[in-house]
């Protein structure tokens, strides 16, 4: 359902239509988005899919779910009239265009999707909810039950994770059942039961309503333990609708992608657990396919849509795939192209290894370029890592996705000092893509430890009044959380990094980027600096220089590291730690080198591509 993006099929519905055929389930889905999608106009569509905390797209569905108990529109138009200005600038439309499809347009248009489909055909509809698709899919669960009461309703997916799931159970009398955990294993069980007439309630990962209307939960669903047994998405039926609608290939420069999966859970979170991030729910233990595995099934995906542009659904990437996955990839001269997720302490041979196999979209964790503040979030590097990370990147052609967050208790004035320090020397690195305070997300330990980790008064986001009725408990429901921190620097202290960043994103979009280069001739080291292009420099270095700076090129080191190597390899030139930390001071009041704990980072970026 919608708001969901037009732009990939449903993971989550192809891995369960795949596995329901290979257990002879017949089995359709439905992608009602892109019914919205081409009925609002794609481009309107893909930007009303943005929103998370406002829950636009659930304010937008709340009408058609709950009807005159929903609450009053103008209310919420006013309260968030300066956030919801840019998405209505991107529309070219007014707050009256987002009420008529509240009032008139989206009940309407659930009526359509009752109208379009000979439900009676079907036995059990399955809704699948993560982000915004909440109310839309609420909404006509409710329509389906009221004209077609022999339907059994079964929702899943992160919105009905844990309690939130048995809430939705308990006040919705339209949702029979839930599935709360993986459903691999559970979903095929619960059709068994009801095709045997057997009582699926009982069933762990189940949530069902008594005859006395208390809730019976067993437990979650049990994890998949070995990948690799999992079939691949199946997905034409997404393909069948957009080719019906003639779908654009692209929309707002994007084009179709394929979703896959080869891990679940979280190495690095199941050790030391990110203190803002609410992924993973309550499955945080780390499985993987075999790298054998994972090639198969990219290879398989990509024969059966002929698309090669891939998204990976894993919260992180298995380090084995480096020279498991991307190294046979490349020898195989595959055209693929990949986005993953990742840490950020990947070698520069890691980074050209995953280049050379397909990655070109990465996103690596980086929420700061500052020690301490990463310290507060347990990111487990450093903010000169997070750099060496964005100069390879920018080396290798990778966009590297990543966010500056703000406003975590423990923070200090002088970390955005710093910060803000190091931003302005690297204007030749791609800046994040927002800047904001960080969110207080369920299940991440800032929401299950609160007053552990400096955090106070925690309530749902404002916009949930706005959308579900009276009858649901909001602190049950949410996943999103306002809340206050303590020990946290003023907000005006934000104010010139936010600006900065703002800068640097424009500088970004609207010229060429930034750039700092460096040559290597015998026995000389030429740097051209045309990070400020207006005043373009060039700087020139002797052999000692050069083989410093290379040096610190690959890695932050330190003197006693850089001494070694000079004494082993070009002893020669009688290096000493006083000519080594002299170079390297020279280095750093250039701008041209980053300094951190002892450690330098040299930023120029070599101009040879073979490097």
């Amino acid at each position: 359902m919608p708001f969901t993006s037009s732009r990939s099929p449903s993971i989550q519905l192809g891995l369960l239509q795949a596995n329901l055929n290979d257990r002879g389930i017949p089995v359709t889905s439905y992608y009602f988005n892109l019914q919205l999608g081409d009925q609002l106009g794609w481009d309107v569509y893909d930007v009303l899919c943005d929103d998370r905390t406002l829950l636009l797209g659930e304010w937008l569905f709340s009408r058609a779910a709950f009807g005159n108990e929903a609450a009053d529109g103008d209310e919420y138009l006013d309260r968030f009239k300066s956030e919801l200005s840019g998405y209505l600038s991107a529309i070219k439309s007014g707050p009256q265009y987002l009420s008529d499809l509240r009032e008139r347009v989206l009940p309407s248009f659930i009526e359509d999707c009752f109208h379009r489909v000979e439900w009676t055909n079907f036995d059990v509809v399955g809704f699948s909810s993560i982000f915004e698709q909440n109310c839309a899919a609420l909404a006509l669960a409710r329509r389906l039950k009221a004209r077609v009461p022999s339907l059994v309703t079964v929702f899943g997916g992160a919105n009905f994770e844990d309690e939130m799931g048995l809430e939705y159970v308990r006040a919705l009398p339209w949702i029979d059942y839930a599935v709360i955990g993986e459903g691999d294993e559970v979903f095929p069980a619960f059709l068994r039961c009801l095709a045997e007439g057997q009582d699926p309630g009982a069933l762990l990962g189940v949530a069902s309503r008594t005859l006395d209307g208390s809730i019976r939960f067993a437990g979650r669903a049990p994890q998949v333990a070995d990948l690799d047994l999992l079939p691949e998405p199946d997905y034409k039926d997404f393909f069948s609708a957009a080719i019906e609608l003639n779908m654009p290939a692209t929309v707002r420069g994007k084009t179709v992608s394929i979703p896959f999966e080869t891990a679940r859970g979280c190495w690095w979170g199941a050790k030391h657990h990110c203190t803002f991030c609410g992924l993973n729910g309550l499955g945080m233990t780390f499985r993987s396919k075999s790298p054998a595995r994972a090639l198969r099934g990219i290879d398989e995906l990509a024969e059966r849509h002929t698309i090669y542009q891939m998204v990976a659904v894993d919260n992180i990437l298995d380090l084995r795939y480096i020279q498991g996955v991307f190294e046979p990839l490349a020898q195989r001269r595959r055209d693929y192209t990949f986005f993953y997720e990742t840490k950020a302490n990947l070698t520069r041979e890691q980074l050209k290894k995953l280049v050379d196999g397909g990655v070109r979209h990465l996103q690596p964790g980086i929420e700061s370029l500052n020690t301490n503040i990463l310290r507060l979030m347990r990111k487990g590097t450093t903010g000169i890592r997070n750099v060496c990370l964005l100069k390879w990147g920018r080396y290798y052609g990778i966009h590297v996705h990543w966010n500056v967050l703000l406003g975590f208790p423990g923070e200090r004035v002088k970390d955005y000092e710093q910060q803000l320090s190091t931003m302005r020397i690297i204007p030749h690195l791609q800046p994040p893509e927002s800047i904001g305070r960080i969110w207080l997300e369920r299940f991440s330990p800032n929401y299950n430890q609160p007053e552990a980790l400096g955090i106070t008064n925690v309530r749902p986001e404002p916009a949930y009044a706005h959308v579900y009725p009276s009858g649901l408990d909001l602190d049950r429901i949410a996943y999103f959380f306002s809340y206050d921190a303590e020990d946290v620097v003023p907000p005006s202290t934000y104010a010139d990094t936010t600006k900065h960043v703002e800068s640097w994103q424009k500088a970004w979009k609207d010229t060429d980027p930034p750039y700092l280069v460096y040559q290597r001739g015998a026995g000389r080291l030429t740097i051209t600096d045309a990070r400020r292009p207006a005043t373009p420099r060039i700087f020139a270095f002797g052999e000692l220089g050069a083989l410093i700076y290379e040096y610190c090129g690959a890695i932050p080191c330190g003197v006693g590291q850089i001494l070694y190597s000079l004494q082993e390899t070009a002893p020669s030139l009688g290096a000493s730690q006083d000519t080594v930390q002299k170079a390297l001071d020279e280095f750093e009041s250039l701008d041209l080198m980053l300094e951190e704990g002892g450690q330098y980072l040299s930023l120029a970026l070599p101009i040879n591509p073979n490097w």
